[in-house]
């Protein structure tokens, strides 16, 4: 089973919106998801739900999940490499908004 690179962008919300809806207009395979809250605690199952009724429903080729607070940034890695997910999901580059504004689909291996 291929599992799917699940790309985290984080950084300024505006700069994070825009980068997104660039790069799901270049990629219409690829989804996007929005941790609403700490995805450590509050948002975790609420995002590893909304993750997988993603991957099960749409299938996308890959997933970039805006988490607008890079404190959390490494518990949701964890989260991201714990069963069930891990066996469907891989780590895929971080993506820093404003540095990586300019990052093509290319950049993430598209």
């Amino acid at each position: 089973m291929t599992r799917i690179p699940v790309h985290v962008v984080t950084g300024d919300p505006g700069a994070m919106s825009g980068f997104v809806e660039r790069m799901l207009a270049a990629r219409p395979d690829w989804e996007r998801i929005a941790p609403r809250g700490c995805p450590c605690c509050t948002a975790r199952v609420e995002t590893q739900v909304a993750l997988t009724r993603v991957l099960r429903e749409r299938r996308p080729r890959r997933v970039l999940l805006e988490l607008a607070n890079e404190q959390h940034l490494s518990a949701l890695h964890r989260a991201l490499a714990e069963w069930p997910l891990s066996q469907y999901v891989e780590p895929g580059r971080t993506i820093r908004l404003p540095q990586d504004t300019e990052l093509a689909p290319e950049a993430l291996g598209a």
